[in-house]
Formats: structure tokens, sequence, C-alpha cells
């Protein structure tokens, strides 16, 4: 079996380097040999990781760090038969929560890969991936796309490099709080135009962002469906009494919380878009699944 592994030395303020360094010991201690990508730049990573993927059939992709990592990687997995297996070592990890990976999963993994012959002998899942379409750009995403006032918080958090996973979320919302505003959202699904003024509008393919928060709790990223939500207009103060809930998921019977199910979703407000925590761009921007699926290890 052949493995590529693929460490990002940076993620959650170096925490990537001390796992990755674990997973290589891992592999020492079972026999397995891999072919390593560790670099500090996100540029170079990604370029020997096209070059190993073009010339070569790799069966898993272990991938150690966070979100960002993940949304990287996607334009050479989407569509290919190679399994993405994710160590969590960044600030969210979101998307490696959602689909049940752990660092201990990762680990006992690494075990059962050693005594397998055939990638064939382990479980895999094919899971959908959304594609965000921005001007003329299109991208990936796994997990959320904000707008609005999340798309502002996630602006701040990404500028804190001090604070790490929640905390950092945290102390964004109250800060941006303090800027919040509504937005003249179009919201456009299937065909069918609504317009709101909101705080925010979420395009989810996966239930949380931000660390652990259940944006949009009943999302499932095998359905075939995008789930959007949104937050219709309110005072700052009801905003940060509603904000607490996000993390239980238990926001979403509040009589300002608004849920909706389309397969092509354009949204158009004078904000900007985040997918998966990266910046997309300025809306107008449109959303719907890929018809190619991402092959994840099966907890």
């Amino acid at each position: 079996m052949k493995l590529l592994i693929v460490i990002n030395p940076l993620s959650g303020g170096g925490k990537g380097s001390k796992v990755g360094q674990e997973v290589l010991s891992a592999c020492k201690k079972f026999d397995l040999v891999a072919t390593v990508v560790q670099e500090n730049s996100p540029e170079t990573s990604l370029s020997f990781v096209t070059t190993y993927l073009t010339t070569d059939r790799f069966d898993i992709l272990i991938a150690v760090g966070g979100d960002g990592l993940v949304h990287d990687l996607l334009p050479n997995l989407v569509g290919q038969k190679t399994s993405l297996l994710v160590v969590p070592a960044g600030t969210g990890n979101d998307f490696a929560r959602t689909i049940g990976h752990s660092s201990h999963f990762g680990h006992s993994l690494i075990q059962k890969i050693s005594e397998s012959r055939e990638v064939t002998d382990l479980a895999t899942r094919a899971i959908d991936v959304g594609i965000l379409e921005s001007g003329e750009h299109k991208r990936f995403f796994v997990q959320i796309v904000s707008t609005g006032f999340d798309s502002k918080v996630n602006q701040r958090a990404n500028a804190f490099k001090a604070l790490k996973g929640k905390m950092k979320y945290v102390a964004a919302v109250v800060l941006e709080l303090f800027h919040s505003r509504s937005y003249p959202f179009t919201i456009n699904i299937d065909g069918t135009t609504t317009q709101v003024e909101a705080m925010l509008v979420c395009i989810a393919n996966g239930s949380s962002y931000g660390g652990g928060m259940k944006i949009v709790p009943h999302a499932k990223n095998d359905d075939q469906q995008l789930e959007v939500m949104y937050v219709a207009k309110v005072s700052p103060i009801r905003l940060l009494f509603v904000f607490p809930r996000v993390f239980f998921g238990a926001h979403v019977n509040h009589p300002r919380v608004h849920f909706l199910t389309g397969k092509q979703i354009t949204l158009t407000a004078p904000t900007i878009a985040f997918g998966d925590g990266e910046p997309m761009g300025d809306l107008p921007v449109t959303a719907y699944l890929s018809d190619q699926k991402l092959r994840i290890l099966q907890p």
C-alpha cells in the first residue's frame, strides 16, 4: 500500500510539527514506508503533492494539519481513488471532527494500515464536496460557506496569532459584535428567490465551524443537499444572547434563525464570503455540489 503523508508544521501554532513527528514515528514503528511532504510554505507543499499524485498512484493520503490544509488538498483529491485520513493538528479541526477523524483514530488506523495488504481491506466512504463560484473563480469546500457577520468574524479570527481554537472565534465574535449590521440578502435556491434582511447567511455541507460551533447541526455530507441557515435582523445585544447556543446547536429553535435546503444556492449582498475558513471573495457567490466525491477512511 502506498502512503503519502502531508504535514503542515505551522498549523495550530506549531502543533502540526509535533503531531507530524508522532505520525512518522508511528509509521516507523509499524514498518510503513511513506512519501513525506513537510514544507513551511503551503505553495511549495501543494506543488510537491500535485507532482506526486500526478506521476504516481497513492492509496492513502495522510493529512496532518487543520481545515486549511484539507481545503488546499481538495483539488488533488476530489474525484480520485486516493483515500484521505486527517490527523487533526490545526486550530478548528471542524472537518476532522465532522468525519470522525481524531488523533487517536489516526494512530490506531496506522497500525491497521500496516496489517492490511490492500486499501480495500479498510473501510472507506465517499462524501459530498461543494463548489463555490465567485466571479470567474471556482473553489471546493467541504464544511461551511459563511457570509455577512460570520465572514467578518472569520476575517478577524484569522488575524489572531496568540489565541487558538474556539477562543479566537469567541473573541472575534465579541469584538465584531460592536460593528455588526444586517445586510440585504437575495437568496436564490433552485430558481426560487427570497429577499431577507439578515445578519448572516451560511451554506452548509458539514455541520460545524469555528472549532466545534454547531451552526447547522443537521447538515450531512452524504445526502446530496446543501443546507442554508440565516439569522434575520436582530440587535447586537440579541445576537450576543443567541451566539452561545451555537456551541450546542441549541439556536435552531430561535425565532430569528431560519433554515432552507437546496441543490444550487446563489447569495447576493454587499459583503464577502469565506469557505472552510478561507477567503472566497465578494458576493454574489453560487454554491452547488460537485459531481465528484471525496473518498475518506471510515472510523
